[in-house]
């Protein structure tokens, strides 16, 4: 049986009224990708931005590799391995790719001084995974799809073991989500644990383990 690297255990979330998570558990083991799946509403986002800490839990608890991940804290939950890859992405179009990598990750002294370090550590996570980049191009001029990819370095680079991908199809061409599919399985096969949010069941029945179905913020299937 698989290592279990996450735990999420009975875990509610309501906004005034509107219950977005009713005592949702789920679990990932390592090496496996699983998809939540569900309608816009279902409660899959805020699941996921509960993990990386964007909201508290109401009531339950998240455990990753054993140790309970303190809730509402973005930090600890990147120091943890988590990674989360947004379908709004969260980078300067003004910067490199390079420096979008490292910042919020390095120092401002060691953004100067750590360059090379980082340059080399950025090129290997690339080769490793087969997400070409160009480290000196400039964010704003890449594609949708290349910027994605940075997201994704920059959750690696960080060096996440558990990576969440909200609706990673959304903003790629057919092709693009081809290769992202094939990147994930690899990924998979290289010992990381993948979550990725969809709407669409063709494409998590081609790629997913295991399939985590969300309705009104409950567990259906």
């Amino acid at each position: 049986m698989s290592e279990t690297v996450l735990h999420i255990d009975g875990v509610s979330k309501r906004f005034g009224a509107t219950l977005a998570n009713d005592n949702i558990s789920l679990t990932l083991a390592k090496g496996e990708i699983v998809a939540l799946l569900g309608e816009n509403g279902a409660g899959k986002t805020t699941l996921m931005s509960i993990l990386f800490g964007h909201y508290v839990p109401d009531t339950g608890t998240i455990t990753v590799e054993g140790a309970a991940l303190p809730p509402g804290k973005p930090r600890a939950a990147i120091r943890a391995g988590i990674g989360m890859v947004h379908q709004h992405f969260s980078l300067a179009p003004n910067l490199t790719v390079l420096e979008n990598v490292m910042t919020g990750t390095e120092s401002l002294w060691r953004l100067a001084s750590q360059t090379g370090a980082a340059r080399a550590k950025l090129m290997q996570i690339s080769a490793r995974f087969g997400l070409k980049v160009d480290p000196d191009a400039r964010l704003g001029d890449l594609s949708v799809g290349e910027q994605q990819r940075v997201e994704i370095l920059k959750a690696l680079y960080n060096d996440a073991r558990i990576l969440v991908l909200d609706e990673p199809t959304a903003v790629l061409t057919n092709i693009e989500a081809e290769q992202m599919f094939r990147t994930l399985k690899d990924m998979a096969r290289q010992g990381l644990s993948l979550i990725f949010i969809s709407h669409k069941l063709d494409e998590v029945m081609s790629t997913a383990d295991r399939i985590v179905v969300l309705r009104g913020g409950k567990t259906v299937a």
